[in-house]
């Protein structure tokens, strides 16, 4: 048995009360450092929900102006381009005015006008309830929290209780402090025809004073046999209604790099091989 010295004793002690501070200060870091998980799943949807219908109340009016790009990389390449003014008035009227077209006739009339017919059949106030992001429609599970100095974002999968054409599966990002959604990425619930292999889309929102409005979407839809159908629809030129009584101040959106006066956000679900817009997010502010 090798027995230690008095010295060399000490300065093992040392340096074991030493390693022990080291892991104590390194636990209580990454203690300090790690994002805690604040809200369950069911807490931030029910404040997304209670904000959304705080944020709607005050949404009285807005125009907007919409570039509408579809490309088909198909049989036959076609292409086409539409501008559209919306007028909405709460709580669900919108009025839409074509502006500009450009390109594919049929593309113009067989997927840009049926966008704006789906969305007028979306806002009807049984379809609200079928699309929107609840409790009612959807199961939800906390897959990120992310957090950062000037932000903080709940991700949640969002998987739907039935399958019809208003509901989509993937996954929302929640603004943790105004728990409104800021972007979703996913597919349609419901595969709409033979033709369609998968159509994936992403959309996005972006905070307009009080209130988050459609930014941008890209929708990218694979028809069997023919190829695939890349929609985009622009969002921008808001102008908001102010509150009663407050000074109006409209809220514009910087233009995009395709039309003037327009910038990016769309909601989109495949039907018949074509993407056409359903309104799925359940945001506070209409599109």
């Amino acid at each position: 048995m090798i027995k230690l010295s008095a010295p060399l004793n000490i300065r093992m002690g040392r340096l074991l009360f030493a390693f022990g501070c080291l892991l104590t200060c390194l636990s209580s870091v990454a203690q300090e450092t790690a994002p805690a998980m604040h809200l369950s799943s069911d807490e931030v949807i029910t404040r997304v929900v209670d904000m959304n219908g705080v944020r709607a109340k005050a949404l009285e009016n807005y125009s907007s102006i919409r570039s509408y790009h579809l490309e088909c990389h198909c049989l036959s390449h076609k292409e086409a381009d539409m501008l559209v003014r919306v007028d909405y008035q709460a709580p669900n009227k919108k009025d839409f005015t074509i502006v500009s077209e450009s390109g594919s006739a049929s593309v113009r009339n067989k997927v840009f006008k049926k966008l704006l017919e789906a969305e007028q059949e979306s806002a009807r106030p049984e379809n609200q309830q079928r699309s929107a992001i609840t409790p009612e429609n959807y199961t939800f599970r906390i897959a990120e929290y992310q957090k950062t100095e000037t932000s903080e974002f709940y991700v949640l999968e969002a998987e739907p209780r039935n399958k019809n054409k208003f509901l989509f599966r993937g996954r929302i990002w929640v603004d943790g402090r105004d728990f409104a959604i800021t972007r979703v990425e996913g597919e349609p619930a419901v595969n709409p025809s033979w033709w369609t292999v998968k159509t994936d889309f992403k959309r996005s929102y972006e905070k307009l004073g009080d209130f988050w409005l459609p930014q941008s979407n890209e929708s990218t839809t694979k028809v069997r046999i023919f190829g695939t159908a890349v929609l985009t629809i622009n969002y921008g030129d808001y102008q908001i209604a102010p509150v009663p009584g407050e000074k109006a101040t409209p809220s514009v959106v910087k233009p995009s790099s395709r039309v003037n006066a327009t910038q990016q956000r769309t909601d989109t679900i495949s039907i018949s091989g074509l993407s056409v817009e359903a309104e799925v997010t359940g945001n506070a502010a209409p599109q």
